[in-house]
């Protein structure tokens, strides 16, 4: 049983599918009390973030859609366990895992997996945390262009830059990306990602983006410009976590507080 912590980008085909049938393999096992599995630390450590198992699942149902793979088993809109799930009131505080295994660490996991059976993901896997940095960066930009910086800022300090070395950085991007998307940020965001197409599109392509631009639907304006990168073979954008970021029904805020 796992669920893995890194961007759902970064699974191969049968990684992403396995995925996606163990998040609702976990959240069955909390939901029927199913005593076989409740010890397992991937049971624990979900048994009360309901709302943080709902995102992985959607942002894997995102990345599945995006490679063309149809989805029909939605989430419990309102997955609240209750205490019976999460122990009870004065009962021993038991020790619940944030990871099983750390992300630098599942980096490495896949990497020497995907090498023995040649698979790869939608992403490449990082070699190091600029890789990394590269496919998250748009991402960390729509929460706010502080938070941007503030991961530059980060990256530029001396020090060694390998994968396992780098374990704090990695883990202060991932936790960026569970920051709320604003309005603002993702205005500059996409006027960042039209920046690769402004010379390369034709007319039609032009006229659409303004069109989408002017009506003010942003989130719609994220997967034309996948289609963009596709078209036009733009491989760095392609690699980004920003095409299966967030769901169309997240609440974009209109909070300018980081971006000032």
């Amino acid at each position: 049983m796992r669920v893995w912590d890194l961007h759902p980008g970064y699974l191969s085909r049968q990684s992403l599918l396995g995925q996606h049938a163990e998040i609702h393999a976990v959240h069955a096992v909390i939901i029927d009390q199913k005593k076989g599995y409740s010890a397992h630390p991937e049971t624990r450590r979900w048994r009360e973030k309901p709302d943080l198992l709902k995102r992985v699942h959607d942002l894997t149902v995102l990345e599945m859609k995006l490679r063309g793979f149809n989805h029909n088993s939605p989430f419990p809109e309102n997955p609240f366990y209750g205490e019976e799930f999460c122990g009870k009131e004065g009962a021993a505080e038991e020790y619940v895992p944030l990871y099983v295994d750390r992300p630098s660490e599942q980096v490495l996991i896949l990497l020497e997996k995907y090498q023995q059976r040649q698979q790869e993901g939608r992403i490449p896997l990082p070699k190091n945390i600029f890789n990394f940095w590269a496919h998250h960066k748009y991402s960390i930009m729509a929460r706010g262009y502080n938070c941007y910086k503030e991961i530059q800022v980060l990256l530029n300090e001396n020090g060694q830059y390998s994968i396992p070395e780098t374990s704090f950085k990695l883990e202060k991007i991932m936790d960026m990306m569970n920051l709320p998307v604003t309005v603002p940020a993702l205005k500059n965001t996409l006027d960042h990602l039209w920046g690769y197409f402004k010379r390369t599109a034709g007319s039609e392509e032009k006229e659409e983006h303004m069109q989408k631009k002017e009506e003010g639907l942003l989130p719609e304006l994220i997967p034309y410009i996948y289609k963009l990168a596709l078209k036009y073979d733009c491989f760095y954008l392609q690699h980004s976590t920003i095409f299966a970021d967030f769901t169309g029904d997240t609440e974009l805020k209109d909070s300018k507080n980081r971006d000032s």
